[in-house]
């Protein structure tokens, strides 16, 4: 079978998101698309702005055939530690054989060279990457640097210009962890980049068909009560039907500032010698970050007061989704997934999910009942996701909404293509 994975958060689903799912199917043909799907809250250390099942009906709808849930023990953490889980999942499913992502633009030569590179990080690189971080820049800037300098000292016949601007390039640098955690895992998949299409990731401007996520979440953000209509032309069909149907069930958009009082109240509650223990918190940051939830009085001066050029603020809110879902270091740094979490399939993805239960090495959980039956590490793994979803519900409004183990009362989704 030909089968293909992506590894994908959206948040929400767009119009670039279907052009890629229709590239592949134009082009590759599949028998079958897995997508690997962050739950309840993303990689930016923020909450999605819609339900992990709303999201994941929006894919199903536009083509995918089968969604399973990134524990959010990794889909909260850096983009080594969710690229490299997302794929080892893919991996141990024993189907997928091509992983698509999206690149901002494609050079194979680059992109395996930085691949090969960093997952085998040689003593020289390590060094020079050593040099930068000791200057105090950020991990990302000092890694940039030591690429560039590493790349020129070897004289591989290698554009240095290049990799530096490719490297400033958000979905290039996933790009290149996929890469990178293929080469370290021993996952022997192809790979079939989609150009993306549109505006850049971060831009928030609404003029053009392919819009950016970011865009959209902000306009989104600004007018929370009206922004359906600044959208229409900007996602797909089966998208917004999705959107008004949670609005009309008063399922609003969630935005990090809705748990503004109960990070404070996690951060002021925890000593501080209990934060250190957190992923991430180290060269005494949480020194940093007792002090900032002492003298702030909102989420916004929280981490201005948190942040500096080693630490800037993603991998600040990353930290607070990590207290505010209490996940413990060691889960994040296993970056192994225990289970497949289905979270919606079709017919064509039904008949898949029978191969992968058969052929996987680890549970297939379609109900949050069967999370009993999993062995103490992948039990603990389970209820972050069950505890998410917990959290995740107190943004909304409406107080029937608000209460816990709502996951026990979900079904997984099944989407018939032909109703």
């Amino acid at each position: 079978m030909n089968v293909v994975g992506i590894i994908a958060e959206y948040n929400p689903f767009h119009k670039g998101h279907l052009y890629q799912i229709n590239t592949v199917k134009n082009i590759l043909k599949p028998d079958a698309i897995v997508v690997v799907l962050s739950g309840n809250f993303v990689q930016r250390g923020e909450p999605a702005i819609f339900s992990k099942w709303a999201r994941a009906e929006m894919a199903l709808s536009s083509g995918v055939d089968l969604v399973v849930e990134l524990p959010v023990c990794f889909s909260t953490a850096t983009a080594e530690i969710f690229a490299e889980s997302a794929v080892k999942l893919l991996l141990e499913s024993q189907v997928v054989n091509t992983l698509s992502f999206g690149v901002e633009e494609y050079h194979e030569k680059e992109l395996h060279f930085l691949g090969k590179l960093l997952s085998q990080e040689p003593p020289r690189f390590k060094s020079i990457l050593n040099d930068f971080l000791q200057k105090g820049l950020s991990f990302p800037k000092a890694r940039e640097k030591a690429i560039a300098e590493y790349a020129a000292e070897i004289n591989l016949d290698l554009d240095v210009q290049l990799i530096s601007k490719l490297m400033k390039k958000p979905n290039f640098i996933l790009a290149v962890e996929y890469v990178k955690a293929m080469n370290k895992i021993g996952a022997n998949f192809a790979i079939f980049p989609v150009i993306r299409k549109g505006h850049g990731y971060h831009d928030r401007k609404l003029t053009n068909k392919y819009v950016s996520a970011t865009a959209i979440r902000h306009v989104m953000k600004t007018h929370r009560q009206n922004f359906m209509d600044k959208l229409v032309s900007h996602l797909p069909a089966s998208t917004l039907q999705i959107i008004e149907r949670e609005l009309k069930h008063h399922r609003n958009p969630v935005f990090l500032e809705d748990f503004e009082t109960i990070i404070l109240y996690a951060l002021r509650h925890l000593k501080t010698q209990a934060l250190s223990n957190f992923f991430d918190v180290r060269e005494g940051l949480e020194n940093r970050i007792k002090k900032a939830a002492q003298t702030s009085g909102d989420l916004e001066q929280l981490i201005l007061k948190i942040k500096s050029k080693r630490y800037p603020a993603t991998r600040i809110q990353r930290i607070l989704m990590q207290v505010l879902l209490d996940i413990p270091k060691e889960m994040i740094e296993s970056r192994t997934p225990l289970y497949f979490r289905i979270l919606g399939f079709t017919e064509k993805g039904a008949l898949l999910l029978k191969q992968i239960s058969k052929k996987a090495n680890i549970p297939v959980i379609t109900r949050a009942s069967q999370y009993k039956s999993l062995d103490k590490k992948a039990r603990a793994m389970f209820e972050r996701d069950l505890f998410s979803s917990d959290i995740y519900c107190l943004a909304y409004e409406k107080n029937h909404l608000r209460i816990g183990a709502s996951d026990f009362d979900k079904k997984v989704i099944f989407y018939n293509s032909f109703k």
